[in-house]
């Protein structure tokens, strides 16, 4: 994994591919702030083998994901959207639509100590910064208060038939 850190990440590439490389050197936690969970960055077979492997290397681990907009998730259906409902206790997706600390932004971040990072009204201004705990615990300080914030959404939830 590249150790640098990197400014001026377009998004959603090579935003995509470096999310991969930061979920694959995880080894206890993701954490994932989306507006959407865009199909084009997040909807893809590398990053769900990388949360896969995380979350069954041991019963610890966990990813945990917030999205403002889970309609599309729903009705286009994602793979992250399947792995949360086949592994409901290692990884957990809440809804939280609006808060006065989130611009939009979209973060990524590994353990306490990687995070990749978008602003909200920018598609080519993020970065990545895969070894930095002080830059991440500011990132993941947001999280932990949205997370907070947000809440279940029963739509999400998997249909026994």
């Amino acid at each position: 994994m590249s150790s640098e850190f990197i400014t001026g990440v377009k998004y959603p590439h090579p935003f995509a591919e470096l999310a991969v490389e930061l979920c694959g050197s995880a080894a206890r936690e993701v954490c994932i702030l989306s507006p959407s969970l865009d199909h084009e960055v997040f909807d893809n077979g590398e990053l769900t083998d990388a949360l896969g492997i995380l979350i069954r290397s041991s019963r610890q681990t966990r990813v945990r994901i917030i999205v403002a907009d889970t309609r599309s998730l729903v009705s286009r259906g994602h793979r992250l959207l399947l792995l949360a409902r086949r592994i409901p206790s290692s990884v957990q997706i809440r809804k939280l639509a609006e808060h006065p600390q989130w611009k939009g932004e979209t973060i990524v971040i590994c353990d306490r100590d990687g995070v990749l990072y978008k602003r909200g009204d920018s598609d080519h201004d993020g970065f990545y910064e895969p070894s930095s705990r002080s830059s991440t615990r500011r990132h993941l300080d947001l999280f932990e208060e949205l997370w907070r914030n947000s809440s279940e959404d029963p739509e999400l939830r998997s249909l026994s038939i």
